[in-house]
């Protein structure tokens, strides 16, 4: 197996092929598709490393990185996935016939003996398949801990008194004026941008939903049109609840929820999150998968959970004891 460690921009482009046959050929999930890091390498002040596995002229696997400092306290750099921005979960994308770990171990053993051999590896939101492989490797320890939580449609059902508190709230705002659910509505840009300027307003504005990225974020949204999810409430004609997501293997990605500040008291957000799963077999769905955060209605919504954590493995520090000691520090308050 060939390894290639390449820097910059010029590097990400050149694989542009490559990667669009590999992610078409693992229906790769939005989150390491070549549109998607592009964007996010666009995004960064600091050139992408771009580590690629070859069998022969055949790409097996990408890893999309970026040295950046540990964190704000400790300047120390680090490799960390390029995707840092709105990305919930952190992948290597990888040929199904080739198990992950063995494509991780090959990128990692050259990444060690590389211009990168002193640097730290740092994945803070890798998926549960990165997560495995990355324990495996020699110097790794998990870190800063999250907790997973899905609703499976063949696991157990939503909380009787959650269920009937939704519908509740249904009849009620179906008093307040005309009332539309959409649990599918197809892609929509007045809704994709009334969804992003909820979010700004009620969250605080970043490269995915601030006015100065909106034409990128767009063209960005525009490619995954069929991985793109959108469900909404009107009112009276008016949006009045939201959800922006994605689709992948079944699973629907909960990513962007919101609401208006109108009804605000009857939980339009809820109510439209209850007509989804209730929804889930004519939307060809077996789970919902409400990704990072640690929002109180997950543990409402939430039938399966999952504990899960951040990964960091160790560079070849050599002699130099003050990058030894600031990743000890850094790990044991972040362990």
């Amino acid at each position: 197996m060939l390894i290639k460690v390449e820097q910059g921009l010029p590097a990400l482009n050149s694989l542009r092929g490559a990667w669009l046959t590999l992610q078409k050929e693992t229906k790769a999930s939005p989150f390491i598709s070549y549109d998607w890091c592009a964007y996010q390498a666009s995004l960064n002040s600091q050139p992408p490393v771009m580590v690629s596995a070859w069998m022969a002229d055949k790409c097996v696997g990408i890893l999309p990185l970026v040295v950046k400092p540990l964190s704000k306290r400790f300047s120390l750099p680090v490799l960390s996935h390029l995707c840092q921005r709105f990305t919930d979960y952190q992948m290597l994308l990888c040929d199904s016939a080739y198990p992950v770990a063995d494509i991780l171990g090959a990128m990692h053993g050259y990444i060690q003996r590389s211009q990168y051999q002193a640097y730290p590896l740092l994945l803070q939101y890798p998926d549960m398949a990165l997560r495995d492989a990355l324990l495996n490797l020699s110097g790794s320890a998990a870190c800063q801990s999250w907790q997973q939580t899905f609703f499976r449609l063949q696991g157990a059902p939503v909380k009787a008194k959650v269920a009937r508190e939704a519908r509740r709230r249904k009849r009620k705002l179906e008093q307040t004026g005309s009332i539309e659910i959409h649990t599918q509505y197809g892609f929509d840009e007045a809704l994709i941008n009334w969804v992003l300027d909820q979010s700004a307003a009620r969250h605080g504005a970043n490269s995915l939903t601030d006015a100065q990225h909106r034409e990128a974020t767009l063209s960005l949204l525009a490619g995954f049109k069929d991985q793109l999810h959108l469900a909404c409430i009107k009112k009276d004609g008016a949006f009045l609840a939201a959800h922006l997501g994605f689709v992948h293997d079944d699973y629907l990605y909960y990513y962007v929820p919101v609401t208006s500040d109108d009804e605000r008291n009857l939980s339009p957000g809820i109510i439209l999150l209850h007509e989804i799963i209730s929804d889930m077999p004519n939307l060809a769905l077996e789970a919902i998968d409400f990704l990072r955060g640690e929002e109180s209605y997950k543990a409402d919504w939430g039938n399966v959970f999952k504990d899960t954590s951040g990964v960091f493995i160790h560079g070849q520090y050599g002699m130099n004891i003050k990058k030894r000691l600031l990743s000890k520090m850094w790990l044991s308050r972040n362990s």
